[in-house]
């Protein structure tokens, strides 16, 4: 192996190249994986705002099986990619944001042989499909009616009417696509005027720009149906991890409080929140995220893997897909990609970073 770069997260939150020597010798189940691409989120800043720090960057990963542990269930030569558990000061062979990666199972993926997929498309998967499913599935309790009989039951998703807040980010992507296919309907979503056309042609049915100061009214005018299910994919404006303090943060204007108004019947006993980001300031909202617990023997963790694996051995019936992927190259454009994405300055297109760094 022979001397690799990493972007690094130090305790200064100021984002670094650092160069490694080490050794990576996987054990036990991990695989040594060679990265071929990394994809970026805005948690690759957002979690040093959380109080997280001294590992190297990312989440998303693809790549080539190099080495094996002996417990390892992949082989040399195979294409996997993944979402790198997150963690403060987590060990340094787990970011995604490096030249080679010790991956573990759990949240592991193989690539689909013979698919043609793009590996660019391929990593921009898994922090939007793992989100949206536990938005969906347990944080909200929908039912999946495929795995019915695998017992992941709930509310039946079909003919109800959703409302997705930031449906040209990539979590609103996902949930636009999967509310879709689970036959949703109305499904309402905001974002920029300029990305509706897309969204439209990926399932929703109509789109409103959030910018505008008549947004709820136009929301709640729009809807036919009662609506009691909103996915905020976004969180924004209410300053949790990010480097405004939250003392100086309008709470009135946040997202999850425009979302929330455009409820039809608040004080029903249906209504589903669930957000992006922790609502700290309104308990009614729920908080999805990729990786609850490692445990997988818990329901939420039954359930978040059994959707999530179904849906990629039937991509191509549910039909999912990163509309727009731009690449960067090399370690120092992949530092300045990061600060676009987690300062909002990229529009419906997922960055990936090309390896080596």
């Amino acid at each position: 192996m022979a001397t690799r770069r990493a972007i690094y997260l130090p305790d200064t939150g100021r984002l670094e190249v650092i160069t490694q020597t080490e050794i990576y010798v996987p054990t036990g189940s991990q695989s040594l994986v060679k990265v071929a691409y990394s994809a970026i989120n805005p948690a690759d800043l957002r979690h040093y705002y959380m109080g997280w720090n001294s590992y190297v960057a990312g989440y998303e990963w693809i790549g080539t099986v190099e080495a094996v542990g002996p417990d390892s269930p992949y082989k040399l030569g195979e294409v996997l990619f993944g979402f790198a558990k997150p963690g403060h000061k987590r060990p340094i062979t787990a970011g995604a944001h490096q030249d080679y990666i010790l991956a573990e199972t759990f949240m592991t993926y193989r690539y689909p042989v013979g698919s043609g997929l793009d590996w660019k498309q391929v990593v921009s998967w898994p922090t939007g499909l793992l989100t949206v499913v536990d938005a969906l599935f347990n944080c909200m309790g929908f039912a999946f009616p495929p795995l019915a009989k695998e017992g992941i039951t709930g509310q039946d998703p079909k003919g109800r009417a959703i409302l997705i807040w930031g449906g040209a980010s990539t979590l609103g992507l996902f949930a636009i696509q999967l509310a879709r296919f689970l036959g949703f309907s109305p499904i309402l979503t905001t974002a920029s005027a300029h990305n509706h056309a897309t969204l439209l042609r990926l399932g929703a049915t109509q789109c409103f720009d959030y910018r505008l100061p008549t947004v709820v009214d136009d929301i709640r005018a729009a809807s036919k149906k009662p609506l009691t299910t909103v996915f905020d994919a976004v969180g924004a404006g209410m300053g949790f991890g990010e480097p405004e303090p939250k003392a100086n943060v309008d709470l009135s204007t946040c997202s999850p409080e425009l979302a929330r108004r455009c409820v039809t019947d608040e004080k029903g006993d249906d209504v589903r929140l669930c957000c992006a980001l922790p609502v700290e300031h309104d308990p009614r909202w729920g908080f999805c995220f990729p990786i609850r617990e490692a445990d997988t023997e818990t329901e939420y963790a039954r359930r978040l893997a059994g959707v999530v694996d179904w849906l990629l051995e039937h991509r191509g019936e549910v039909g999912y897909e990163v509309p727009r992927v731009r690449v960067v190259k090399g370690a120092e454009e992949g530092i300045r990609a990061i600060h676009d994405v987690f300062e909002g300055r990229t529009s419906m297109e997922k960055v990936v970073i090309e390896h080596p760094l």
